[in-house]
This record gives structure tokens, C-alpha cells and sequence, in this order.
């Protein structure tokens, strides 16, 4: 019979200071559960072992990327279901799970815990659910690079580490979400569809250019075209061409010499107070009092 192959396993010290920042990890690892092993390896802290057969119930999130082998896992919100090399998985504190690779692959799994207010809030607002816990990213080398990156820091345990730690564990999650997103679209043309409405807009973004002029040029219905948009930036096309003439006229006030009204006509805003108005609402400043916080930076 064989055993584990190799092994990095770290469960973390956090004391009082860093309670107070926004996350906080509590363990990391790495192993290579080699075909026909027994599973799960002992020696883990009780929080933290578990048997098959019975699940197991953590007082934490954890994030686990099977990059070799294959196997199954499923919670209490989830229907057990095959989990392949490529593969992310959420687990939430309060949430009956179990997992395992499969005997005749085993599988090499890297793995964090934590937690904190930073990922209540994912949580509370949908980025993570616990009825969507698993996605399929393939591998990836920089989310192996990350995971490596807080096994590293965590051996060496320098002071400060929790804090430098947390902010790689916030990159990480906020990399999955990225590429899960992107993933969605990636077998078909709505990805396509979508940058080239965003090339149109960015190159007529001086002229009055309405969302249902560009949903006509990609021969689509403006509700069809809106809907995926939406779906796929997150923002309304019009929300979008708003942000984006703002973003626009903030670089010709902190770069140019034109006069707010200028910039408001080369803009094609319907007039200089609109302008003055749309501006200080998303930016809580007029155009004038923008421009002189730019001077001397």
C-alpha cells in the first residue's frame, strides 16, 4: 500500500491584532494522496479531522483546488457530484461536507482556511455560495503560484505574515471569481459579441452613441443585448457608456487645458450644468474642484 507522496501542512497562529483586519487565515496545505491510500491521512488537530462516512463541519471557509487526480464531494447544499483535476471547491463554516479522491487516482490537493468579515460579506452577497460551491477553472499556475506563495509565508511565520497572507487569499478568491465568470462564455460567441460592443463603444465614446445604436449594429434586439451585457460586465450598456465618458473627461480635466464646457461639448453632454451635475453626483466633487485636486500629483 502506498502512502502520502508528500505533504505541506500548515495550521496557523492568529493572535489578537490580527483579529481586527478583514481576514484571517487559519490553515493551508498541500498533498499528493497517492492511488490506493488511505484516506483521510491522520494526524490532523481534532477541529480539522474527519472521516468519510460521517462528513465533517468547519468553523471556517476553505478553498480547495484539486489539480491532479480526481474524486467526489458534496454538503449539505450540495448533491454529491465527481470533482476532476482543474477543479475548485468552497467549503463554509456551519456546513456539513464530505469529500474524497477516487482509489484508483488519488489526487494532489492544495487547500486554505479562513475567515473574517471579508468573506462574510462574499457570503451575504452571492460572489460565494454554498449551493454553487464548485467550479471548474482548469489548471491555472498562478492560482498554484498563490497557494504556494501562503504555504511559504506561513513556514516562515515573519511578523506581519497574516496580514501579507490574507491579502494573497483575497488576489486568489478574487481571481476564481474572475475566471469563473469568464469561463461561462468561453465555448461560445457571447464573449465575442460583447468586446466588440465595448470596442464600439470606447471608439465613438466622443460621439452621441446610445446602447440601442450598437445593439442594431450586432444585429440583435436592444433587450437581448442589454440582458447579456448586464450579465456578462455586470453594468447596463448605458451604465457603461456613463462610466466610461466620465472616465474619459476626469483624464482631459487632470491632463488638458480645455474649459469645462469643452470638455462638456466634446463629451456630447447635453449641457455644461448636466455635465457638472452627472460628475459631482459619481465622483462627489464638480469638475472644477476635480481639476485642482489633480494639480501638483
Amino acid at each position: 500500500m502506498q502512502h502520502l507522496l508528500n505533504s505541506n501542512i500548515r495550521y496557523l497562529a492568529v493572535h489578537e491584532q490580527d483579529e481586527n483586519w478583514s481576514l484571517t487565515v487559519r490553515t493551508a496545505g498541500f498533498q499528493s494522496i497517492q492511488p490506493f491510500s488511505v484516506y483521510p491521512t491522520e494526524g490532523h488537530p481534532h477541529d480539522y479531522s474527519f472521516n468519510y462516512q460521517n462528513g465533517r463541519i468547519l468553523d471556517e471557509f476553505q478553498v480547495i483546488y484539486i489539480t491532479k487526480g480526481s474524486g467526489t464531494f458534496e454538503s449539505s447544499g450540495y448533491k454529491s457530484c465527481q470533482i476532476s483535476e482543474g477543479t475548485i471547491f468552497f467549503l463554509f463554516p456551519g456546513e456539513w461536507h464530505r469529500f474524497k479522491p477516487e482509489q484508483s487516482t488519488g489526487w494532489d490537493s492544495y487547500w486554505i482556511g479562513f475567515k473574517g468579515k471579508f468573506a462574510e460579506n462574499l457570503l451575504a452577497n452571492g460572489y460565494i455560495s454554498v449551493n454553487n460551491p464548485v467550479i471548474k477553472i482548469g489548471y491555472n499556475e498562478e492560482i498554484v503560484g498563490l497557494y504556494k506563495r501562503i504555504l511559504e509565508a506561513g513556514n516562515e511565520e515573519r511578523a506581519g505574515y497574516q496580514q501579507y497572507i490574507s491579502g494573497i487569499v483575497i488576489h486568489l478568491l478574487g481571481y476564481t471569481y474572475y475566471r469563473a465568470k469568464d469561463n461561462r462564455y468561453e465555448d461560445t460567441d457571447i464573449a465575442e459579441t460583447i468586446d466588440k460592443a465595448r470596442m464600439l463603444i470606447r471608439e465613438r465614446i466622443n460621439d452621441d452613441i446610445s446602447p440601442e445604436e450598437i445593439a442594431k449594429e450586432l444585429v440583435m434586439t436592444y433587450s437581448w443585448f442589454r440582458r447579456l451585457f448586464k450579465q456578462y460586465t455586470g453594468l447596463a450598456p448605458a451604465r457603461y457608456i456613463s462610466q466610461l465618458r466620465l472616465q474619459v473627461a476626469k483624464e482631459l480635466l487632470s491632463t488638458s487645458s480645455k474649459s469645462v464646457k469643452e470638455i462638456a461639448i466634446a463629451m456630447n453632454y447635453e449641457s455644461v450644468d448636466y455635465f457638472s451635475t452627472q460628475f459631482r453626483r459619481q465622483t462627489k466633487m464638480t469638475p472644477t474642484q476635480y481639476r485642482k485636486s489633480c494639480i501638483g500629483k
